[in-house]
């Protein structure tokens, strides 16, 4: 198959790599902030959190800038057609989005293993509980559910923007209402307007799972119809 799908398999290479250091470096991060707290106060919760519902989605967003904006232009370089990028774009996205789901996942435990051997609290209201295998495998779905929405509306509003700078403007509300479903699937909404859509519709993580869905297929057909035939030339060294 990566004979077939060369460039599926670059980007695969390159973004997981950069996945795998990303995120032992933030949880590094997230782990020595948490030993500087302890020193003045308590720790009551978990740091890694934040980063897996909060900063990594960004990150899932701009990998999917990244392979319009840079892998599309080289396909077209070396003579290979759009409708054949697209064709390895999509199972690249899922791949992508299921490693950053396991090594979100695998933070956790790591994350918990610390906390036990310090003493500090092992269970937080913030973090999941990931008491089983079926606990773990219950947020490895979830999390990769998320994270292929951002990076499904990263590559959305890049190839708008690179066909047609208006084109990108009027795709903006169709990448929100894409990305609006990870709000509910790892039951943490940030954003004020869809907090209080959840309370007033009491959207569910099954719902929002649902809608999810549903956005990977508006996603797939949007970004299908701009590439398809997008006009691009690439760049001369």
């Amino acid at each position: 198959m990566t004979r077939r799908w060369p460039t599926m398999r670059i980007m695969l290479t390159a973004h997981l790599y950069f996945a795998a250091l990303t995120c032992a470096a933030l949880l590094g991060v997230t782990l020595v902030v948490a030993v500087g707290i302890s020193v003045w106060g308590e720790v009551d919760r978990s740091y890694w959190h934040y980063v897996a519902t909060q900063f990594l989605r960004w990150i899932a967003f701009g990998l999917g800038v990244d392979a319009i904006s840079s892998y599309l232009r080289m396909h077209i370089a070396h003579g290979r057609t759009r409708r054949d990028f697209l064709r390895q774009l999509f199972p690249y996205l899922v791949g992508l989005s299921v490693v950053y789901a396991v090594l979100v996942v695998l933070g956790y435990l790591l994350e918990r293993g610390v906390y036990a051997l310090t003493g500090w609290p092992p269970r937080r209201e913030d973090s999941p509980l990931l008491d089983s295998i079926p606990d773990v495998l219950g947020y490895v779905g979830p999390f990769t559910l998320m994270l292929l929405l951002w990076a499904i509306a990263g590559v959305l509003l890049s190839a708008a923007f690179n066909r047609d700078a208006v084109l990108g403007l009027v795709t903006i509300p169709i990448g929100l209402l894409i990305i609006a479903p990870s709000e509910f699937i790892v039951d943490v909404v940030t954003v004020p307007f869809l907090r209080t859509v959840v309370e007033s519709l009491r959207v569910t993580t099954l719902a929002g799972i649902g809608l999810g869905l549903a956005g990977i297929a508006i996603g797939c057909v949007a970004i299908w119809g701009i590439v398809r035939d997008m006009p691009m030339r690439p760049k001369v060294a």
